[in-house]
């Protein structure tokens, strides 16, 4: 690599880790003070409420990596206008058309790889700050015990035992319940499977015993149950459909896919973890254009409010098709794919350019 793209794409990456720094300090400063009065009030150890802002401040760089990380490029254009460097590269022969293309590229691998690595530590942070907070500090739903990807719950007249197929606990695998008359059992069920649909659990492959015929088993291949068992009680961490996995996703959809239920939500957030890594560039990429485009040595902050003006107008298109596409409405996704493409083919149209 040559010594001035080296240059450029240090500073670059130098304003990428300044404003993480600043937006991270900020939220952390937000979660730490909104959450301390709750947190003195359940007395724990103050090492428990530090879990959980740790874990929190990676749910919010998931947030704001994006944004920060499209931002940089005119950040960075505006430093180097400022200290002169800007108006020295193109006295020494750079012209626009390679600034965009070593800045523009820069923006891309760092979302490529900071966007890849976030992408796949947010769902299990999301997870922990949940748990560190209900389960550890808060103590709510005491009656679970995980081992092994089974919940074993305790209710007020049964027991349960169940391996959750989905996040949702709509799904369930290898399900043992045990209905109680004080403390002596009263009926027992075991299944293979149980799914959650129209406020029932139907059972599939099922052994059914009742004490008042001696716990004789009768072999029923699909039983439906009418139990106030709602799945949100065999859920460890309620999380909503964006702080989970691809994997879980992926398994949320086959599950209501198999029930004969609207899924059109759940393939929108699988949409949005793939393109999560593209949004830096398509909300960088023109506000660069933008900035060299009008720039010269005697204007530097009107360019530089002309592209963050475009930033911004990006950003509001970028959350509005983000809120409509998370109600399901896939032709936002459409619509969104067209704009991130749009941005890539400008670019490479750009550098084809003479």
């Amino acid at each position: 690599m040559k010594i001035y793209k080296r240059y450029i794409l240090a500073d670059l990456l130098k304003i990428n880790l300044l404003l993480l720094l600043i937006f991270s300090s900020f939220y952390f400063l937000i979660d730490f003070f909104e959450k301390l009065g709750d947190f003195l009030s359940y007395k724990k150890s103050f090492f428990l409420f530090l879990t959980y802002v740790f874990w929190k401040s990676w749910v919010n760089l998931y947030e704001f990596f994006p944004f920060v990380c499209g931002l940089s490029g005119i950040i960075l254009l505006l430093w180097l206008a400022r200290t002169g460097e800007l108006i020295a590269f193109l006295s020494l022969g750079f012209t626009k058309k390679e600034l965009i293309s070593i800045i523009g590229t820069g923006i891309f691998s760092f979302a490529l790889l900071g966007g890849g690595v976030i992408n796949v530590i947010f769902p299990r942070a999301a997870y922990l700050s949940l748990y560190t907070w209900d389960h550890k500090i808060a103590e709510e739903k005491e009656q679970y015990l995980v081992f092994n990807e089974q919940i074993f719950l305790k209710g007020e007249n049964f027991y349960l035992i169940a391996k959750p197929l989905e996040p949702k606990g709509e799904y369930l695998q290898d399900i043992l319940i045990v209905f109680l008359t004080g403390e002596e059992p009263r009926e027992i069920i075991w299944a293979k499977r149980a799914y959650y649909k129209a406020k029932h659990w139907f059972f599939k492959d099922v052994i059914f015993q009742k004490k008042e015929k001696n716990f004789s088993p009768v072999f029923l291949k699909n039983f439906k149950a009418d139990i106030s068992l709602k799945p949100d009680t065999l859920v460890v961490v309620e999380k909503p459909l964006k702080f989970l996995s691809f994997k879980e996703l992926f398994e949320r959809y086959e599950f209501l896919k198999m029930v004969g239920r609207p899924y059109k939500e759940v393939l929108s957030e699988m949409f949005l973890k793939i393109i999560y890594v593209f949004i830096p560039f398509f909300l960088g990429f023109f506000p660069l254009v933008v900035f060299l485009n009008n720039y010269t040595p005697s204007q530097i902050m009107t360019p530089f409010l002309k592209s963050l003006i475009l930033f911004f107008t990006l950003l509001i298109v970028y959350f509005f098709l983000q809120t409509i596409l998370r109600k399901g409405m896939l032709w936002a996704g459409i619509l969104l794919s067209f704009f991130v493409l749009s941005s890539f083919l400008n670019f490479v149209l750009l550098l084809k350019k003479k």
